[in-house]
């Protein structure tokens, strides 16, 4: 096991109407971890706006120095984007695993 997050299990785009550049992200996965850990959402970096209009973020974990056996658990995360750019037709979160992709 190398702590790590093995599954994306459900994602959640949520947009304000009240202010149209915010977004929110909530993601639930499962990691396999044996050390204290916060999950997070790691935003990938463009240069140029992709063809397809996904935003992309990787799932990971960020560990801390305690230690505990080896469990497999449920972790979430919200991540939120306070000025999302116009390209942005779809969310892609990436897990070790797999992947899930939300339309926005």
């Amino acid at each position: 096991m190398n702590d790590k997050i093995r599954y994306v299990d459900r994602i959640q785009v949520v947009k304000d109407n009240q202010e149209p550049g915010l977004m929110t992200i909530k993601a639930k996965g499962t990691a396999d971890i044996r050390i204290l850990s916060n999950p997070v959402l790691v935003p990938r970096e463009y240069a140029e706006a992709p063809e397809d209009g996904i935003y992309e973020l990787d799932f990971q974990l960020s560990p801390t120095k305690e230690q505990f056996t080896e469990i497999e658990m449920e972790v979430n995360v919200i991540f939120r984007i306070g000025k999302v750019p116009d390209w942005v037709r779809a969310v892609k979160i990436n897990a070790s695993d797999n992947a899930d992709i939300e339309l926005v």
